[in-house]
Parts: structure tokens; C-alpha cells; sequence
């Protein structure tokens, strides 16, 4: 029996749509500056349609910025998760290592000397 999981889309579709919108409004921009600069358009809407052009070039260069900065995040997100992880198996391997180490060295000492020395002496052990 398989279990279905939720789709819950991946991260590249959602950068693709996001890029796609983004190129849409340049596109547009540049079609309504371009209309203006050949002088398409009545003359009355020619400002309109300028504005209109520079407003979507606009939002165009803020959203690639912001798109840009959510990307530079995402990288150091990542990259610091990927540095915990290899700090934990690091830190798990020495440990262990450390640790035999160490239980060879203490076994390597005689400690058969200082496991039974009496700490007080009694009045039969005087004689």
C-alpha cells in the first residue's frame, strides 16, 4: 500500500512561476516605452502609456532584487545547515575516537595499586 504525499509544489516551479511573471512585466514594460518612444499611441495617452512603462520597469528591477536576496538567503540557510551537519558527524567520530583513546590509555596504567589502599587501620590489623 503506497501513501500519497501532499504536493506541496518544489521550490524550483515556484522560482520558475516567479521568474516567468517577472520577464512577463519587463516585457510589457518594454512594449509600452517602446509604443511611446515610436509614438504608437494618440498623444494623449502617450504619457499614460510611458508611465505605465516605467512603473513595470520599475517593479521589474524590485523584484528581481528581491527575488535575488531571497535566493543569497536561501544559499546561506542552506549552507549552514550543511555546516551544522558536518560539525555533528565531526564532532561524532572524534568523540568516539577521543574516547577509545582514552580507555586505552587507562587501561595501559596499573591501577592495581591504588584500588586497595586502606584508608583507616583497625587495632587488629596494628599487630
Amino acid at each position: 500500500m503506497s501513501r500519497l504525499l501532499p504536493d506541496r509544489g518544489t521550490p524550483t516551479s515556484a522560482a520558475q512561476s516567479s521568474a516567468a511573471a517577472r520577464n512577463t512585466i519587463l516585457i510589457l514594460s518594454g512594449y509600452l516605452v517602446g509604443t511611446t518612444a515610436a509614438h504608437v499611441c494618440p498623444p494623449t495617452l502617450e504619457r499614460a502609456a510611458l508611465a505605465a512603462g516605467l512603473i513595470g520597469t520599475l517593479a521589474y528591477c524590485v523584484l528581481a532584487y528581491l527575488a535575488r536576496q531571497k535566493r543569497v538567503q536561501d544559499a546561506r540557510l542552506a549552507i549552514q545547515k550543511a555546516k551544522v551537519r558536518i560539525e555533528r558527524r565531526m564532532d561524532r567520530h572524534v568523540r568516539i575516537a577521543s574516547a577509545r583513546w582514552m580507555l586505552k590509555l587507562h587501561a595501559a596504567q596499573s591501577w592495581s595499586h591504588e584500588q586497595y589502599l586502606p584508608v583507616a587501620r583497625s587495632a587488629s590489623s596494628i599487630r
